[in-house]
């Protein structure tokens, strides 16, 4: 024991502190001793266990001995403090940098080691390190042959230095390492590379005496490793979140893979306990055979999609969209897609799986809405022909009376007019009066004939425009003067604002129709003392004319009934001071279809008891069907 701690107390290197070790295991008492990671899980008795530092801190190395008692724990407790102490000692000691010898072994072996791809450097723990191959110039940028004055552990980054501390502690036994360490060197340029280093130990070779360290230059590959590991945790990602299942199969058929929602969608037991297992291993104990069976079994009487499923896989052929209905009324969709390995050689399958028992819900939902649509269509088609043909002969039939009205009719008034006449002799008050009556009341009807047959006739679209180049102007004014005696006499003031502009190809007769209306229905509800004002200009492809009063106005209700045939205003009535014939209810719904004709549109804005406006918009150039 006096022996063990004097040599503790000598010893210079590394070597001869990692024997003292060797030799401290020898001892009856000690279990184990060895110099080792403080991170390394700590094994055995705690009370037995002594854990002493070597080396800095954050290098993370001690030295731990266990021992067998406590007694023993006790007796040689000093000793192990005397071997770590010395461990210490030699690992601090600076390492630097010296010359390499001009010559190593034979001149061939020498040139392959200068020349060599990887950087060597041998580590004497007693004289120093030194640089062995060029590539530590090429490499990290320094100057082999005038080395810099670091210490080796310098040249590596912090946080790797306790793996390099391991691996040169290791080679200190006379044992070699097993593996390789990536290890960040900082070059001359103060940059880091990652430089891939293995070691092996000489020091119990005489001849050699030192660790000889390996290392490749692999920054560009660990940075393509990280890319690739970045997109396949990406992909991972990505995999797994997805709601469809996704499998992966061999050439033989076994899963590769298989997502979460694989395991949902097959009812495996592990969707919702295990999120590792979804990326199957050949370690997996799921037996995916079975699962595939049981899934089989669900399936309804149909198996034939299956047999097809099975004939694909072994034909290499694609299928997409193949619907698999289950017993327990699920429907799964799947696709089959042959996936090609490098070289185009055969990498197995890609299956897609989805739940479509929704879609399908709503696809028979709407199939049988679609029957029963299409139903209600032909019952619908029968309808409509039947109200075409009714209307067909509802406008014949109105043609026709009217047409056998208008004769009588005609008559009637031209010989009330001849009795009104004073060549056929002098009229009594009564019988003015009567005749006043008759012949009122029959140009009311021949009015409401004649629009019954324009309205039956733009009903049946018979009615063509007979199109002409018209000066606006000219016919408005023509209009509202055939009005003027009527206004003057209802004591109204009648007024014309019209601007300029470019012809209207318009039917002159049928527009002047519209306007002629439209003045007459705004004089006619109008009170004494109102205005009627006819306005109109030019406006985008066309002109715009609007006709507004200061009349009774339309009630708010009746305005979304104005265009009905045979409709007129619950004001009607309404006193405007003076007696006014009601209208036939026909004014507005004809003087529409007439603008609709020519391609333009008509709309009223009115407020009882303040006036109304009606403003009608005609293109420059009728609709094509109009004439």
């Amino acid at each position: 024991m006096v022996d063990l701690v004097v040599r503790a107390a000598n010893a210079t290197t590394v070597v001869d502190a990692q024997r003292l070790v060797a030799q401290f295991r020898g001892f009856s008492g000690v279990r184990s001793a060895e110099i080792v990671s403080a991170l390394t899980p700590v094994v055995g008795e705690l009370d037995l266990l002594e854990r002493l530092p070597v080396g800095p801190a954050q290098w993370g190395q001690e030295l731990r001995v266990e021992f067998s008692a406590a007694p023993a724990r006790t007796e040689l407790r000093a000793a192990a403090a005397e071997i770590a102490a010395a461990a210490d000692r030699a690992l601090v000691q600076p390492c630097r940098a010296v010359a390499p010898p001009p010559m190593l072994g034979s001149p061939l072996a020498w040139a392959i080691t200068t020349g060599a791809r990887a950087m060597i450097l041998t580590v004497d723990p007693a004289r120093g390190w030194s640089a062995l191959s060029d590539s530590f110039d090429t490499v990290l940028g320094y100057d082999r042959h005038r080395p810099p004055d670091y210490r080796l552990i310098d040249l590596i980054h912090p946080d790797d230095r306790p793996a390099a501390v391991a691996m040169f502690l290791t080679c200190c036994t006379g044992r070699h390492p097993t593996g390789t360490v990536d290890l960040r060197l900082c070059t001359a340029a103060g940059r880091w590379r990652t430089v891939e280093v293995a070691a092996r130990s000489f020091v119990d070779d005489a001849q050699v005496g030192a660790v000889v360290f390996f290392g490749i230059d692999v920054t560009r590959q660990r940075e393509t490793e990280r890319t690739v590991l970045v997109e396949q945790q990406r992909l991972a990602r990505l995999v797994e979140t997805m709601g469809d299942g996704l499998l992966l199969l061999d050439e033989r058929g076994r899963v590769g893979l298989a997502n979460l929602a694989a395991h949902r969608l097959l009812d495996t037991g592990l969707a919702g306990s295990d999120t590792s297992r979804s990326h199957v291993t050949e370690d997996d104990p799921l037996d995916w055979a079975a699962v595939i069976g049981r899934a089989i079994e669900r399936l309804g009487a149909d198996s034939t999609r299956v047999e097809r499923l099975r004939e694909a896989f072994r034909l290499r052929s694609a299928i997409v969209g193949e619907e698999i209905p289950f017993d327990d009324g699920r429907v799964l969709e799947l696709d089959l897609v042959p996936v090609a390995g490098p070289g185009e050689s055969d990498s197995g399958t890609l299956v897609h799986i989805r739940d479509v028992t929704a879609r399908v819900a709503i696809r028979h939902g709407l199939e049988e809405r679609s029957r029963g649509l299409e139903e209600r269509s032909r019952g619908l088609e029968e309808r409509n022909q039947a109200l075409i043909e009714a209307t067909a002969l509802n406008n014949e039939f109105v043609a026709t009376v009217s047409h056998e009205l208008r004769g009588p009719l005609s008559s009637v008034v031209a010989f009330a007019h001849l009795l009104g006449d004073a060549a056929t002799g002098d009229l009594s008050e009564d019988q003015r009066t009567y005749l006043d009556v008759i012949d009122r009341n029959a140009n009311r009807l021949l009015r409401l004939i004649e629009d019954l047959l324009l309205l039956s006739r733009l009903e049946a679209r018979t009615l063509h425009l007979k199109p002409v180049p018209t000066r606006l102007p000219e016919l408005l004014a023509v209009a509202v003067a055939e009005r003027t005696p009527v206004a003057l006499a209802a004591g109204l003031h009648l007024v014309l604002e019209c601007a300029d502009g470019p012809e209207l190809i318009c039917d002159d007769t049928r527009v002047h129709q519209v306007v002629d209306n439209l003045v007459s229905n705004a004089v006619k509800f109008t009170p004494s003392g109102g205005q009627v004002t006819v306005r109109a200009g030019p406006a985008d492809d066309g002109w715009t004319i609007a006709v507004a009063d200061s009349g009774v106005g339309i009630p708010a209700a009746d305005l979304p009934r104005l265009f009905s045939a045979f409709f007129r205003g619950s004001n009607v009535a309404a006193a405007v001071g003076r007696q006014v014939m009601p209208g036939t209810g026909l004014g507005l719904v004809v003087s529409r279809a007439i603008v609709e004709l020519h391609g333009g549109g008509i709309s009223v804005a009115s407020t009882e008891g303040v006036g109304t406006t009606v403003t009608l918009s005609l293109p420059s150039r009728p609709a094509r069907n109009g004439g």
